[in-house]
């Protein structure tokens, strides 16, 4: 797989679909595709946001990366998390849970800046997105995104 990404980068690809990232290799070579322009969608089994993020960076730390490398590389790649979970018996209903960060990398996140420092103490921060949302209210100010 992790040929084949970095072939497939070498393409230019807008949009790279991963399915589920698993190993060291793929985590790495995602990261990197992240900040380097393309959007990146994949899945990762864990029980929220949090643990969805720490997995990540668990995956590609086992390998060749430094575990400050991998949240690094996240906090400038990553755009959204979205963890879901059915629950009822019988019929099941999604329950939603998400995190995004500010789509504009050179204004300052408070997102992006608690990825880079390791300490994922996001419960504060997603709760604050999940209302401002409900609300119909902006997560950014995005006046400054040029068309492209």
């Amino acid at each position: 797989w992790q040929a084949g990404l970095k072939s497939m980068l070498r393409s230019k690809p807008r949009y790279v679909y991963l399915g589920e990232i698993r190993d060291p290799e793929i985590a790495s070579e995602a990261m990197r595709a992240a900040i380097s322009g393309h959007l990146v969608l994949s899945t990762i089994h864990a029980n929220n946001v949090t643990d969805a993020l720490d997995a990540l960076v668990k995956h590609a730390s086992a390998g060749e990366m430094s575990e400050e490398l991998a949240f690094d590389l996240l906090s400038r790649g990553v755009l959204g998390v979205i963890h879901q979970t059915l629950v009822g018996s019988g019929y099941k209903r999604p329950v939603v849970q998400y995190l995004f960060a500010n789509p504009i990398t050179t204004q300052g996140d408070q997102t992006r800046n608690i990825i880079k420092s390791g300490k994922l103490n996001l419960a504060t921060t997603i709760e604050m997105q999940m209302t401002r949302l409900a609300q119909g209210r902006s997560l950014f100010d995005l006046h400054d995104i040029k068309a492209q």
